[in-house]
C-alpha cells in the first residue's frame, strides 16, 4: 500500500515570502500522514540561499505538514546519511541526506533537498513547492526503496528550478520567459534514473509541483501579476484557494490508469514527464492560497472540508493575541502557514482512522462497483470480536440472522453476502433468514432486482420464527420477528448467540439494550460492525473483575485425599499415611464408645533401615506340605482330576520306521 501526503499549502503576497505548504501521507481510508511540520527555511542549502535573493516580485511564504505511519527508511549508499545525535529517534537526521558520489552533473556531496516522510518527499522554498507521493509497495521488493526515488526526483527537479529562475532573474527580460517546466521535469527524471540504475535501486512515485512566477503586460516595475505553474502527473493535487471568498478557484485532475493505479515515474513504468505529464497557468491574487496534496488529504477529506479547515486556521491564527513567542511566530506568515498546515494534516488523519468515516475514496470505490474499509477497522473488529467470544461464550461458525433489507442491499452493491460476513466477524459464519423476512423478499419479486436477492436468502438457513402465514397474513415487523428469536422472554440475553446482521436502525437501537449481541450493517457499500454496547461493555467489565479477584484469593492449604472406596493409593506413601488416618479414626471411634474423652494421640511412622526392593528380590518357592502330597495323589487315583500328561519326544520318520520293523512298541 502506497503512503501519500498531505497538502502543500501556500499564500503568497507581493514582493514578500508568504507560503505555505501541507504534506502529509494519508492513503484512501487508510492511515498514511505526517504530523512533524517543519518550516523551508529549515531545508534551505546554499542553492536556496542564492534564490531568496533573487529579482523577482513575488514569493511564496510556506509551512509543511507530515504524519507517517512509519518512521522513514534511512537511505542506502552512496546516498548515506550523517549520525544522529537522537537516542529516541535514530533516523531523525535522514533528511539532512547526501549524495556522496563524486561525478559531475550531480549533487557532489550536497544536501539533498526536502524532507522525506515515510515512501514520500515534500520540498518548499520561496518560488517552488513540490510533493512526491512514494508507491510503498516497493517497499516489499529486495531493492525496492520508493522514498529514495521520490526524495531524488524532488531534489533534481527543485535544483532545476532554481537554475531557471537565476538565468531568468539574471536576464532581465521583458516580458519575462516562460519556463519550461516539463523539460526540467524530464531532466530531473533522467538524472534520477541514472544515479538510481548504477546501484539497482528500484522505486516509482507520483509528482505534483507548484512554480511561482509573474507576468507583465507592461514596464515589469509597474504592473506584473503572479502567475502559477503548476506541473502534475498521477494522483497528487496542487489546489488553489482564495480565502477572501472561501472558493476553490484552481485544482488539477488526477490521472489513472486504471482505479487505485495512478500513473507514476520510476521502474518498469511506461509514464514519462515529456509524455504524459500536464501543465497548467493560474493567475494569482496576492493572498492566495496554494495547496500541493497528497492523496492522503484527498482520500480523506472533500473539497469543501479542505477549505474550511485553511480558512479557519489562517481566520485564527489571525486572531491570536501578539503575545505568542518568537518560536511560535517563525515560519511563513508568521508562523500561521505551518498551523494551517499541520490542522489540515490532524483533519485528514482523523478521518482516516476513523473506521465509521465516510471518505471520498470510499465513494470512488462504490462508483468501481468496489467494498473499501479503511483505517484500523479490519484490526478493531478482530479484537470485538475476540471479546464477544470470551465474555459472550461466542464460537465459530457464528449464526449470523440477516433481513430482507440487508440481502437486498449487498445484491445493489454486488457484494457477496456470505464472503463479506466472514470478512467482518474474522471468522466462519452461518447466514440465517427467518420466515418473515424471506415472505418481504416473495412480496416484492415483481420489482427490478428481487429474483437476485431472492437467490441469496434461499442459500441461507431458515430460522423458524413461529409466525405461520395461517396465523399472520402479513409478515411482521423486523423488530417484531427478531424480538421473538433473539429475545423471547425479554431477559436483556442472547440466550442463543446470535449475531444480527440489519439495515433497520429502529431494530438496531433496541438490541443495543440486550447483552452480548454484535449488530452489523452496510453503509455505503461498507460492512460495518458496530462497537460493543454500553450494556455488554459493563457485563464485561464485571466479568473481568470477577477473574481478577479470584485470581488473587490466597490458596486455602494442601488438599487431602479422599479414599472414596476404601482401598488405598497407588502411592506407597500415600498409602501410609492414609492407612495412619484410618487407624486413628477406628481409635477415634472405639473410643466414644467406650467414653474415653482423652484424645487418641497419632503414631508416628517408624523411620529406620530399609529392606530391599520388594521387586528386585526373587520370591521363595513354597515347599510343599505333606498334606498337600497326598492330596494330589488322592485326586489322580479318584479320576476327579486328570493326571497331567507327560511330554514325549518325537521321533524322525525314518528312525520311526526302523523302529517298527524291529517290531519295538511306538508308545509305551
Amino acid at each position: 500500500m502506497r503512503t501519500s501526503h498531505l497538502p502543500t499549502s501556500v499564500a503568497i503576497s507581493r514582493y514578500l515570502s508568504r507560503q505555505r505548504q501541507l504534506l502529509d501521507p494519508l492513503r484512501r481510508g487508510r492511515y498514511e500522514g505526517r504530523c512533524a511540520a517543519h518550516s523551508s527555511a529549515e531545508s534551505s542549502d546554499d542553492a536556496d540561499q542564492q534564490t531568496k535573493h533573487l529579482n523577482l516580485p513575488f514569493r511564496f511564504e510556506t509551512g509543511i505538514g507530515l504524519y507517517a505511519k512509519r518512521p522513514p527508511r534511512p537511505f542506502p549508499p552512496p546516498f548515506t546519511s550523517p549520525p544522529s545525535g537522537s537516542f529516541s529517534d535514530p533516523l531523525s537526521t535522514h533528511h539532512r541526506s547526501r549524495d556522496r558520489r563524486d561525478r559531475p552533473g550531480f549533487v557532489n556531496g550536497q544536501l539533498i533537498k526536502g524532507f522525506t516522510n515515510g515512501d514520500d518527499a515534500v520540498y518548499a522554498n520561496d518560488f517552488f513547492i513540490c510533493t512526491n507521493d512514494g508507491v510503498g509497495a516497493w517497499s516489499m521488493r529486495p531493492r525496492g526503496h520508493a522514498g529514495l526515488w521520490s526524495r531524488l526526483m524532488l531534489h533534481f527537479w527543485a535544483s532545476e528550478v532554481e537554475e531557471d529562475n537565476i538565468r531568468s532573474s539574471s536576464m532581465n527580460m521583458n516580458p519575462p520567459r516562460m519556463p519550461d517546466t516539463v523539460a526540467m521535469l524530464q531532466l530531473a527524471y533522467e538524472k534520477t534514473l541514472e544515479a538510481t540504475l548504477a546501484h539497482d535501486w528500484q522505486g516509482t512515485t507520483t509528482t505534483c509541483g507548484a512554480q511561482l512566477h509573474y507576468r507583465s503586460e507592461g514596464d515589469v516595475s509597474d504592473s506584473p501579476s503572479p502567475l502559477l505553474l503548476v506541473t502534475n502527473l498521477g494522483d497528487c493535487q496542487v489546489m488553489v484557494i482564495r480565502p477572501r471568498t472561501k472558493d476553490v478557484i484552481f485544482k488539477t485532475k488526477e490521472q489513472w490508469h486504471w482505479f487505485d493505479c495512478p500513473r507514476q515515474l520510476g521502474t518498469n513504468s511506461p509514464d514519462t514527464p515529456r509524455g504524459n505529464a500536464v501543465v497548467d497557468l493560474v493567475d494569482l491574487e496576492i493572498g492566495d492560497v496554494v495547496l500541493a496534496l497528497s492523496d492522503g488529504v484527498i482520500d480523506n477529506l472533500w473539497e469543501h472540508e479542505i477549505v474550511e479547515s485553511i480558512v479557519k486556521s489562517i481566520e485564527r491564527w489571525e486572531a491570536e493575541d501578539s503575545e505568542l513567542s518568537h518560536q511560535q511566530r517563525a515560519g511563513g506568515r508568521q508562523g500561521g502557514m505551518k498551523v494551517a498546515a499541520t490542522d489540515l494534516v490532524e483533519a485528514a488523519r482523523l478521518i482516516a482512522t476513523d473506521p465509521f468515516a465516510e471518505s471520498p475514496f470510499m465513494e470512488k470505490a462504490v462508483e468501481e462497483g468496489l467494498a473499501s474499509e479503511g483505517g484500523k477497522r479490519s484490526k478493531q473488529y478482530r479484537k470485538l470480536m475476540e471479546r464477544y467470544c470470551m465474555t459472550f461464550g461466542f464460537r465459530e461458525p457464528y449464526q449470523v440472522l440477516v433481513d430482507a433489507e440487508m440481502v437486498q442491499d449487498s445484491c445493489r452493491f454486488k457484494m457477496e453476502l456470505e464472503p463479506a460476513l466472514q470478512r467482518t466477524a474474522h471468522g466462519k459464519v452461518k447466514p440465517m433468514i427467518t420466515q418473515c423476512e424471506i415472505r418481504k423478499l416473495y412480496a416484492k419479486k415483481n420489482e427490478p432486482g428481487i429474483n437476485e436477492a431472492i437467490e441469496v436468502a434461499k442459500s441461507c438457513e431458515r430460522r423458524r420464527c413461529g409466525h405461520h402465514p395461517d396465523e399472520y397474513p402479513e409478515p411482521l415487523s423486523t423488530l417484531e420477528c427478531f424480538q421473538s428469536v433473539i429475545d423471547p422472554k425479554d431477559t436483556g440475553e442472547n440466550k442463543h448467540r446470535y449475531v444480527v446482521a440489519s439495515q433497520s436502525q429502529e431494530l438496531r437501537r433496541m438490541l443495543r439494550g440486550v447483552r452480548g449481541v454484535p449488530l452489523i450493517y452496510i453503509k455505503r457499500s461498507v460492512m460495518i460492525l458496530e462497537p460493543m454496547s454500553d450494556e455488554s461493555v459493563q457485563l464485561r467489565a464485571r466479568e473481568e473483575r470477577k477473574k481478577f479477584r479470584a485470581g488473587i484469593k490466597p490458596t486455602l492449604g494442601k488438599r487431602k485425599r479422599e479414599d472414596k472406596d476404601g482401598g488405598h493409593d497407588a502411592d506407597d506413601d500415600d498409602g501410609l499415611e492414609h492407612d495412619a488416618d484410618n487407624a486413628g479414626t477406628g481409635e477415634r471411634q472405639e473410643e466414644k464408645s467406650t467414653g474415653n474423652d482423652e484424645p487418641t494421640k497419632k503414631k508416628n511412622r517408624r523411620h529406620g533401615p530399609k529392606g530391599p526392593n520388594p521387586l528386585s528380590v526373587k520370591k521363595a518357592k513354597k515347599k510343599k506340605t505333606q498334606e498337600t502330597t497326598q492330596a494330589d495323589s488322592t485326586k489322580a487315583e479318584d479320576g476327579d482330576e486328570t493326571a497331567k500328561r507327560k511330554r514325549r519326544r518325537r521321533t524322525k520318520p525314518a528312525e520311526a520306521s526302523i523302529s517298527a520293523g524291529a517290531g519295538a512298541p511306538a508308545d509305551s
